[in-house]
């Protein structure tokens, strides 16, 4: 039985290794050409660097080495080193040889049969390990925990000899090895009881916590709210929140997880703090949902504010036309107030829910303005709706939602009592106070019939609307219903004061049923209905698709929680630790070298960390590390074909060293404000440099998990196809799921321990070159040439991520002495015995 002191440490160490992030490495900025240009406003070029800030999932007081999560399966050589924020050395220039990459068996690798134990047999079964077999399958969370158990638990494995690619010296029979691939040939058990226990141990996996909700909790919410990922406060936000705090985080999924979940986040609901634990980085957004949430910050704007008025901008021709518009018609698309989408919303908003919102009036308004929304057709720039008045005959006669049209007869019994109103009163247009207006109305208070001169609206057709309807006002009948002038045709009648009576000769009005053709007027409304308290905002609907804005996000997690140390490892009574790794090889971390003496080093703070030897002590850490397999050796360390399966679903982060300006696409970005020959290249037409913005691309296909151009992806895929990824630009990342399988590499001998050093750290690489390295396809045109062949074959801004660096988590081991060669390399020789790390029947 495991004590409890080893199960919480193997708690630990299970949350700690098993989130991590994938760093997403700019090929393009590395191995391309820089552009040049004479352009006055072209900034410089930046140096590009990686960024790797400290984030929950970081156990920043542990070992780590640098590892490589490539897409090709060809060698690949690269050259790089790593600084802290201060510019300390973390690991110095280090150029490394990855592989090529099989999954192909040497012959000579094959089960030796060697006769087993007693000691062995008795406790593992007979012939454990002697010939192909998933040994641990039956019995896996009894001998590993079920807090170490996985996919690994299922796959065969025998006692081979020691020239198979992944021999490990087994620890349960001294001068043996143990080997996955000598079992190569033989399928994993399926299905595997003890994957799904791995998913219930998980910390982010989404747990149903109604049975500690407190009173409060369960009068507001259902009991299944937040028990799995999805959208829980679309409903109920506007209620639960004050109107300057939603956003379109009220539309984002998320769901309760552990405490101990790397993403998690303390509940702010009254006694439920420190408690309740939730996470929306363990869940996918609906991106047709977050596009266009209903929800919208509604702070006060003043009129004095003038960062909410029109900017007069004028849309670039080419990009009106891109949208498929009419270029004489629409030159002036969102120049002024106006109902731009009134006619044409399926082209500029293709794949979108359309309705009412592509019939309200906006414009293009300052980033400033506390109402502005980011455009999906126009990168970089904002639209708002705030001081544009809603076009009456554009809503009213919206083809997108039909909202203002006549509602019919009102319930029997609505005008009882009243003698003045037959039961079809309103119930289509018609001019319904056209006969004794003055009579019926001018003593009703809520008319306004002696503080207006204009009574023309007598002679007017209306009809009662939905309540929904945006230009819709309350019956002064206090009936609850809501009456439209605009929805309606005029006669050709005026209203006559002595004879309270409409003569015609009244010039019919210039409204007329919508089909404006997009020639709408900037002026006001042409109409004058009666007073009337307009509509509020009851209802929520869909808005016009925007961008979703980093500064309006949920909550960001808290900073850094800096991990308690694990309890101690068991004693030599409760089991051994190991003198080195898995491997037989042991490495040591570099000592912190001092901070000079310089004003700036001066002011950071000093930390001693002394050498500590480190290594892969534990066979389900390097496993679950490898896609469930025993990684392959190689002379950097291990290789991986293969181990992370397509559709894995991995934390990644484009994050920049100085920001996502040195990130993925700066390249790209950079190429539009260098290149003299980039001309009226579509990526160019897709998106202003000076802010770009991308979408992954989800939909099936070859460009199935690119990175790209959100406005270039909406155009081809539509929105439900092109989720944000403004999350993976921040330090936290994103979830991302693979379009392909990729391996894995990791250099054993660049371990250093994180919080010796100063964030974030910097990546620097001088070079990367190879055969799957290929320069026509990442790189962008430079040459009149290269965009004409872009622009022939339609390439757009995307990327495929093909390299990923990521940090991995080590053991610490006790330290061996070392002599000779193994002294002055940091490489320990191969022990005769390893030790074991935890319990004597832990290990083959």
């Amino acid at each position: 039985m495991l004590t409890a002191t080893v199960l919480s440490w193997l708690l630990f160490f299970v949350t700690a290794h098993a989130y991590e992030t994938w760093h997403l490495v700019d090929l393009s900025q590395v191995i391309c050409p820089k552009p040049t240009s004479s352009m006055t406003d072209a900034p410089e070029f930046p140096e590009y660097n990686l960024g790797i800030n400290y984030t929950n999932e970081l156990q920043v007081d542990a070992p780590h080495i640098v590892g490589f999560i490539r897409a090709s399966k060809q060698a690949v050589s690269i050259t790089f080193k790593i600084e802290d924020f201060y510019g300390e050395q973390v690991v110095p220039e280090t150029t490394v040889e990855l592989k090529a990459l099989s999954d192909a068996v040497p012959s000579n690798c094959k089960c030796t049969n060697p006769t087993i134990p007693v000691e062995v047999s008795s406790t593992f079964g007979a012939n454990y390990g002697a010939q192909c077999g998933a040994w641990d399958e039956p019995k896996c969370g009894e001998l590993w925990g079920n807090i170490t158990v996985g996919a690994w638990c299922c796959r065969h494995w025998c006692y081979a000899s020691s020239e198979c690619p992944d021999a490990y010296q087994s620890q349960a029979i001294p001068g043996q090895y143990f080997s996955y691939a000598a079992c190569n040939t033989y399928a994993a058990v399926n299905p595997c009881q003890w994957t799904q226990v791995a998913e219930e141990q998980d910390p982010c996996t989404c747990k149903d916590k109604s049975g500690i909700f407190n009173a409060a909790m369960k009068a507001k919410f259902s009991d299944s709210y937040g028990s799995t990922c999805g959208a829980w406060d679309m409903a109920n936000c506007a209620t639960n929140y004050r109107p300057d705090q939603v956003d379109t985080w009220c539309c984002a999924n998320w769901c309760y997880v552990d405490k101990e979940c790397p993403s998690a986040v303390a509940s702010l609901n009254p006694g439920m703090e420190g408690v309740l634990y939730w996470s929306d980085n363990v869940c996918v957004d609906d991106p047709a949902l977050m596009l266009q949430c209903p929800y919208q910050p509604q702070p006060n704007v003043s009129a004095s504010d003038t960062s909410c008025d029109c900017l007069d901008a004028t849309m670039p021709s080419e990009l009106i036309t891109s949208l498929g518009l009419d270029l004489t018609t629409y030159a002036d698309y969102g120049r002024q107030c106006g109902p731009h989408d009134a006619d044409v919303c399926d082209k500029t908003y293709p794949g979108a829910d359309h309705a009412m919102w592509c019939c309200t009036s906006w414009c293009w308004v300052s980033a400033t303005c506390p109402t502005a929304r980011a455009s999906t057709v126009w990168q970089g720039y904002y639209w708002s709706q705030e001081k544009c008045e809603l076009n009456a005959e554009a809503v009213s006669g919206c083809k997108w939602e039909s909202l203002c049209e006549c509602r019919g007869q009102l319930p029997a019994g609505t005008f009882d009592g009243n003698g003045n109103f037959a039961a079809d009163y309103g119930s289509s247009c018609s001019a319904w106070d056209s006969v004794n207006c003055k009579v019926v109305w001018g003593s009703d208070a809520d008319s306004s019939w002696n503080t207006s001169s204009d009574h023309e609206w007598c002679c007017d057709s209306w009809c009662y609307v939905n309540e929904a309807c945006p230009i819709a006002k309350k019956s002064w009948l206090g009936i609850g219903f809501y009456f439209s002038y605009e929805t309606c045709d005029d006669p050709a009648t005026t209203y006559n004061e002595q004879t309270d009576s409409c003569d015609p000769l009244r010039r019919l009005s210039a409204r007329r049923r919508f089909g404006g053709g997009g020639g709408w007027s900037f002026g006001g409304s042409r109409r004058r209905s009666p007073w009337a308290a307009s509509t509020s905002a009851r209802h929520r609907s869909w808005s016009a698709p925007s961008t979703v804005s980093q500064r309006r996000r949920a909550p960001p997690p808290p900073a850094v929680r800096r991990r308690a140390p694990p309890p101690p490892v068991p004693s030599p009574t409760e089991g051994r630790r190991r003198s080195s790794s898995l491997s037989g090889q042991t490495f040591s971390t570099t000592p912190r070298r001092r901070a000079t003496s310089s004003v700036e080093a001066s002011l950071r703070r000093r930390r001693t960390i002394p050498e500590t030897p480190y290594g892969y002590a534990n066979r389900p850490h390097m496993m679950n590390n490898y896609g469930g397999t025993m990684p392959y050796q190689t002379p950097y360390g291990y290789t991986g074909y293969n181990a992370i399966p397509q559709q894995s679903s991995p934390n990644v982060a484009m994050y920049g060293a100085a920001g996502f300006v040195g990130g993925l696409g700066a390249a790209y970005m950079y190429n539009n404000m260098y290149s003299d020959s980039w001309g009226m290249h579509r990526r160019r037409r897709y998106g202003d440099f000076h802010n770009q913005n991308f979408c992954i691309v989800t939909d099936p296909g070859s460009r199935n998990g690119a990175f790209m151009a959100c406005e270039q992806c909406y155009h081809l895929y539509g929105f439900s196809s092109c989720p944000s990824a403004d999350s993976c630009r921040t330090a936290t990342g994103c979830r991302y799921t693979t379009p392909q399988s990729y391996s894995r590499d990791e250099l054993a001998a660049t371990g250093f321990i994180p919080q010796a050093y100063t964030p974030p750290l910097k990546v620097i690489f001088t070079s990367i070159t190879g055969q799957g390295i290929d320069t026509a396809s990442i790189c962008p045109p430079l040459t009149p040439a290269d965009v004409a062949l872009a622009e022939q074959f339609n390439r757009t801004m995307s990327f495929k991520p093909e390299l990923f660096l990521v940090l991995s988590r080590q053991d610490v081991v006790e330290a061996v002495e070392q002599t000779g060669a193994g002294a002055a390399t940091g490489f320990a020789p191969s022990a005769a015995l390893l030790l074991m790390l935890v319990l004597p029947h832990l290990h083959k």
